[in-house]
């Protein structure tokens, strides 16, 4: 009877081995070809914080009715699936609805066995779902997602293929969701190589970057020293230091405690989320039109010679 159940559970625990993906549906990471238009183009990058990245259906909100509306859209972990989303062509209200009306289990497949205990193909499906199973390249608007290749560590931009996969491959926290495997290669959390992916709105052509910080620094701030000194030092802050500064408008919602998959809070961090953002519209407007201008500038310059 031992020898059975022992039988049985190995035989689930392979069946709950990480997912092999390949051939022409699989994302992938295309190079990167910067858009060209004849207006300065605004990219909106969302980084990760789990629950707390609820807050950028409120930014996006918040943006909206300021009249602002990006034109690129890259995420990171949770934010790849709100950027997802967004350039699936919902807007700030619809992705409000989706939010609200989401039950844990629409995202959340708890398994026993595994190198996790969220399989993700819940993820996977509802985001598909709702990009209407289009493949990145087919979306409203040009979206990336970044993941992290675990055994190299490598920083990979997926931008063609399957949405939902590239999203769950994203938002993959080690030690939390199996990892799924995408010709060959296991893929984790994009946060571990670019916690907010400001440098990737940059190469696909964005003038003017919005980046948003759910992360755990953005809601304590200075607050705590102690906790704050060693996560000061750490090389993951290096990293979100560093793509924020590299962002034009960083919005840091203060969104209130909570667990990594904690949905209880969605309606406070949408609404810290908004508070973050009013007032940002007149400031972007004026960097855009500073970008014209400077664009309008240098061609009258190029003409002259």
């Amino acid at each position: 009877m031992l020898l059975i159940l022992v039988t049985a559970a190995l035989t689930a625990a392979c069946a709950l081995s990480p997912d092999a993906y390949e051939g022409a549906a699989a994302p992938r990471a295309a190079p990167i070809v910067p858009i060209h238009a004849d207006r300065p183009l605004l990219g909106l990058a969302l980084g990760g914080g789990g629950a707390r990245g609820f807050a950028h259906v409120g930014v996006i909100k918040a943006l909206e009715a300021g009249g602002i509306v990006p034109d690129i859209v890259t995420g990171s972990s949770s934010g790849a699936v709100i950027a997802a989303l967004y350039a699936a062509g919902h807007d700030g209200r619809r992705l409000e609805e989706i939010a609200l009306d989401l039950a844990k289990g629409d995202l959340v497949d708890v398994v026993l066995f595994g190198r996790g205990w969220v399989r993700g193909e819940a993820l996977q499906d509802f985001v598909n779902r709702m990009v209407n199973s289009r493949p990145i390249e087919r979306l409203d608007r040009p979206f990336a997602a970044v993941a992290t290749a675990a055994r190299s560590g490598r920083m990979t931009v997926f931008n063609r293929g399957d949405t939902g996969l590239a999203v769950r491959a994203s938002a993959s926290v080690p030690n939390l969701f199996v990892p799924p495997v995408i010709e060959g290669e296991e893929y984790v959390d994009g946060g571990l190589t670019s916690p907010v992916p400001v440098r990737v709105a940059r190469e696909m052509g964005a003038d003017v970057i919005i980046a948003v910080d759910v992360s755990w620094f953005a809601r304590f701030g200075n607050r705590d020293g102690g906790s704050m000194g060693r996560f000061a030092r750490s090389e993951r802050y290096g990293l979100l230091t560093g793509e924020l500064a590299a962002a034009d408008i960083v919005v840091s919602p203060r969104t209130p405690p909570s667990r990594l998959l904690d949905f209880d809070g969605r309606e406070a961090h949408i609404a810290a989320g908004e508070a973050a953002a009013r007032d940002v519209a007149p400031r972007v407007r004026e960097l855009l039109a500073r970008a014209a201008a400077a664009r309008r500038a240098a061609a009258a310059a190029a003409l002259s010679h």
